[in-house]
């Protein structure tokens, strides 16, 4: 009889374990929920052209939103484009304001906001650059003793910080709010050089003659996009889009449009 309780027990054990299993596995919801609802929301800061911006009609266009457009459609529905400040992007996701995030924002910068959250393939490598109207300057180590603006929290933060620590340049690292305001305070002289993406950087070096890009890239970061810590299904489903439009030449073409 004992025999027989303890082999009822273990068979009822095996039995609450493979259902434990189960449900873990399948409680992630995500890609069906998005299909359910026929839209996929993403989050993004349109600050930051050509990868997203704000046009005259009022609509968000750009790089990220075309690709997020086209692994839309892949995915089987439409895309709707959430404006929120790029601070805000994780809280924003975790709150369930979007879906996904696309918003040039880097697998470091997710990791470092919450380890648990999934992070697609990268999408984009973004090369950071020195802007400055010092004559002085004309490379990286002309930058030793200088005040440095980045926009902070950024990847371009990271590039820096990365010139501070891993380069040994002693510079001085001055946070902004917005690359913008860096690069207002570069025109205006408060600091001595500042640190951006590079095609953010092309289009802003025109509004200043005296202002130049210096050659070379200081830091490559490779950008994805952020999926909640519940959404494997839609990072997954992502994934297998970007592939396709990779194979397809889709990919390619929104590059050129917007990097050309």
């Amino acid at each position: 009889m004992k025999k027989v309780v303890v082999m009822v027990l273990s068979f009822c054990l095996a039995l609450c374990t493979l259902t434990a299993c189960g449900s873990k596995g399948s409680s992630d919801s995500k890609l069906a929920d998005v299909k359910d609802a026929g839209v996929m929301k993403v989050g993004m800061c349109p600050e930051y052209p050509p990868f997203e911006t704000i046009n005259k009609s009022g609509d968000i266009e750009g790089f990220d939103a075309d690709l997020a457009t086209a692994i839309g459609k892949e995915i089987g529905v439409k895309v709707e484009f959430v404006n929120t400040p790029y601070e805000g992007l994780i809280a924003g996701l975790m709150n369930g304001d979007f879906d996904i995030i696309m918003s040039g924002m880097s697998p470091r910068e997710a990791d470092e906001a919450d380890k648990s959250l999934n992070v697609s393939e990268s999408y984009y490598v973004v090369s950071e650059v020195i802007m400055t109207k010092d004559p002085s300057i004309k490379s990286k180590e002309d930058l030793a003793g200088k005040k440095v603006g980045s926009h902070v929290g950024s990847t371009s933060e990271y590039a820096v910080n990365n010139l501070i620590k891993e380069d040994k340049i002693k510079c001085t690292s001055v946070p902004y709010n917005r690359h913008s305001e860096a690069f207002a305070d570069l025109v205006n002289g408060n600091i001595d050089a500042t640190v951006t993406e590079d095609t953010w950087a092309k289009q802003k070096v025109g509004e200043d003659k005296d202002v130049k890009i210096l050659d070379g890239s200081i830091y490559d970061i490779e950008i994805a996009a952020i999926c909640d810590p519940d959404s494997a299904s839609l990072r997954d489903a992502f994934n297998e889009a970007f592939k396709t439009i990779k194979d397809n030449g889709t990919y390619d073409k929104i590059v050129e449009k917007w990097f050309s």
